[in-house]
This record gives C-alpha cells, structure tokens and sequence, in this order.
C-alpha cells in the first residue's frame, strides 16, 4: 500500500469512527439584537436545561432579570 492509499484508508476510517460517536446535542436560538439570531448548541443535557432554566419566562417576569438575579441559583 502506497501513501496516498493509507492515506485515504485512514481518512474514511476516521468518517466511520466519527459518525459512530456522534451524539444528539440540543440547542436554541438566542438572538443578539432584533434581527440577528445564533443557534447555541450545548454539549452536555445539564447545560443546556441550566440555560432553559434562566431563559424561560414566568409570568411578566424578565428573563434578564433571572439572569442578574444569578437564575434563582444558591451560592
């Protein structure tokens, strides 16, 4: 087997390899300002429903204000 044939062997192995480890991420749109959303992915589940926690709205409360207000969280 020459270079270039390990080569490519090597990188289809590691397609394989990569697709086989692939895990389901969850994420949100957040946006910046009114016109300019980002997709947020977060890699692990506790991230992600930490940032749904703070984000979400209850009532006529502010999600910034749980944010400053250090997201109901005890220290």
């Amino acid at each position: 087997m020459n270079t270039a044939e390990a080569f490519l062997a090597d990188i289809e192995k590691s397609i394989a390899n990569g697709e086989k480890q692939q895990q389901e991420r969850k994420g949100m749109m957040v946006y910046l300002d009114k016109n300019t959303p980002i997709l947020v992915q977060y890699s692990s589940e506790d991230d992600f429903n930490q940032a749904k926690s703070v984000s979400s709205r209850k009532g006529q409360q502010s999600c910034l204000r749980n944010v400053l207000d250090n997201g109901g969280r005890k220290q």
